[in-house]
C-alpha cells in the first residue's frame, strides 16, 4: 500500500492511501460518462431537428406538406374528376333527349300512316288479312268476307257479314275479330284499306 502525505489549507498534515481515492476515480468516471451520454443525446436531437422529415420508406408527414402540397394536389384531381363526370352526364342527357326525340317521331309516325287509307290490289284467291279495328272498302271487283263469324262488321247497313258472303261496292266494313279479311274473287279487286293488315 503506497502512503503519501497531503497538506491542507490551515497546514495540518495527514496521511492518505490510494484505497482512500478509489471512490473518488470511480464516481468521476460516472459522472463523465453521464456528461457524455448527455452530449450525444443532445447532439442526436438536433441532427433530427435539422434532417429531411422521413424517408422514402417511412416518410414523415408535416402540416406545411399537407397544406401547402397534399391539400391543392387533391383539389385539382378533384376538380378535375367532377368535370369528367359532368361531361360524362351530359353527354348521356343528350343521348336520352335524342333517343326521346326519335321514339316520339315514330310514335307520331304510327297513327298518321294507320289514319290513312291505302289501295290496295289483289288478284283472284289472294286474302287480305287484317287487325282488329282495320277498315276495309271495296271499290273495284269483287271479294268475299273471310274469317270467324261475324266476319266482318258493314258500318254502312249496320249489319254483319258472314265468311264467305260477297262485299258490297262502296261499303265500309270494319274487323272486330284478329285474322280476319276479304279474299278476291275477281282477276283485279281494289279495296280501299285503313289500319293494319298482310297479303298473302
Amino acid at each position: 500500500m503506497i502512503k503519501y502525505f497531503i497538506f491542507d489549507s490551515t497546514g495540518y498534515v495527514f496521511r492518505k492511501t490510494r484505497k482512500d481515492q478509489e471512490p473518488l476515480m470511480k464516481n468521476k468516471i460516472i459522472i463523465c460518462i453521464l456528461v457524455l451520454a448527455a452530449v450525444a443525446m443532445i447532439l442526436g436531437v438536433g441532427a433530427l431537428a435539422f434532417a429531411a422529415p422521413g424517408t422514402q420508406s417511412d416518410p414523415f408527414v408535416t402540416l406545411s406538406y399537407l397544406t401547402g402540397v397534399f391539400k391543392p394536389m387533391l383539389m385539382a384531381e378533384v376538380e378535375t374528376a367532377g368535370q369528367e363526370l359532368s361531361q360524362d352526364i351530359d353527354a348521356r342527357i343528350a343521348a336520352l333527349e335524342a333517343q326521346q326525340q326519335l321514339d316520339q317521331g315514330s310514335a307520331t309516325a304510327a297513327p298518321n300512316a294507320a289514319d290513312r287509307f291505302a289501295v290496295v290490289t289483289l288478284s283472284r284467291g289472294q286474302l287480305l288479312t287484317c287487325s282488329v279495328g282495320t277498315e276495309i272498302m271495296l271499290r273495284i271487283g269483287s271479294a268475299t268476307a273471310n274469317g270467324s263469324a261475324p266476319a266482318l262488321v258493314d258500318y254502312t247497313d249496320g249489319d254483319t257479314l258472314a265468311a264467305g258472303a260477297a262485299l258490297a261496292t262502296n261499303h265500309m266494313y270494319l274487323v272486330t275479330i284478329e285474322g280476319n279479311g276479304v279474299r278476291a274473287s275477281a282477276d283485279t279487286v281494289r279495296v280501299l284499306v285503313r289500319g293494319t293488315y298482310r297479303i298473302g
